[in-house]
């Protein structure tokens, strides 16, 4: 799989792991009426467990990915059980002292098939959606970290050690586009540029940055991720919150 095709492995994601939050409740109600609608939200990130680049995809010989089941949990007070349930010794706080705090998590199982739809990988994450008083909305997102897998072979936005711990924080630019839209030569060109996605389903042509920090901590692969409406300073405190 190249770089390029990255969008195709994503092809038959279920729409039950998609990010929805800072997305018009219109758009919402229309993609969740559209079968199969190819909605790509952070590719590169989203999928910590895989360190999903192309290159992990082709390592594991990856085509596409089918949901296998969501928890949707309320409370902060089931964090912990649900995380002794998954297998995940991950440290997931209730609020931050930025002001970020706990509205709801749930945790997405999906199967990772090969080409024949044969089933190579069940995997599960974490995500956790945060809000402040501005109403900003931040997710993070936890999950197992594989080890041996390729690195994201692009240079990050900017970088920070906390620790033993890496912190690389990225922009993707997303053009959202309806089902049936027809790239031209010069879009197809420019989604061929690393952190370039060309994402189907939405009512009208518009673009928008989506902004995440990723690191490693104890064997649990970290994501904070939102629409480009929170400085990466705001990221970087709260990952090294977690970190300490």
């Amino acid at each position: 799989m190249k770089a390029t095709d990255l969008n195709q492995a994503f092809n038959y994601v279920d729409q039950a792991y998609l990010m929805e939050a800072d997305t018009p409740e219109k758009e919402n109600q229309t993609m969740k009426n559209k079968k199969r609608t190819f909605y790509i939200f952070l590719a590169a990130a989203l999928i910590c467990l895989m360190s999903i680049t192309a290159y992990a995809a082709e390592l594991l010989n990856i085509h596409s990915y089918q949901s296998s089941g969501c928890d949707i949990i309320e409370k902060y007070a089931d964090i912990n059980r649900t995380l002794t349930r998954i297998g995940l010794e991950a440290e997931i706080p209730e609020e931050f002292s930025n002001g970020f705090r706990f509205q709801r998590a749930k945790v997405q199982a999906y199967d990772a098939l090969d080409e024949n739809d044969e089933q190579l990988l069940t995997m599960q994450e974490l995500y956790v959606y945060y809000r402040n008083e501005q109403g900003q909305e931040v997710t993070l997102v936890a999950c197992v970290n594989l080890e041996g897998l390729p690195k994201d072979e692009r240079a990050p936005a900017s970088s920070k050690t906390v620790g033993e711990a890496e912190l690389e924080y990225y922009q993707d630019v997303y053009r959202f586009v309806p089902e049936d839209y027809q790239p031209s030569e010069a879009e197809k060109e420019w989604s061929n540029q690393p952190g370039h996605y060309i994402s189907y389903g939405s009512d009208e042509v518009r673009e928008q940055i989506a902004s995440f920090l990723r690191w490693t901590q104890k064997d649990v692969c970290y994501s904070i991720m939102d629409w480009n409406t929170v400085e990466p300073d705001v990221l970087f405190a709260m990952a090294e919150e977690m970190i300490h």
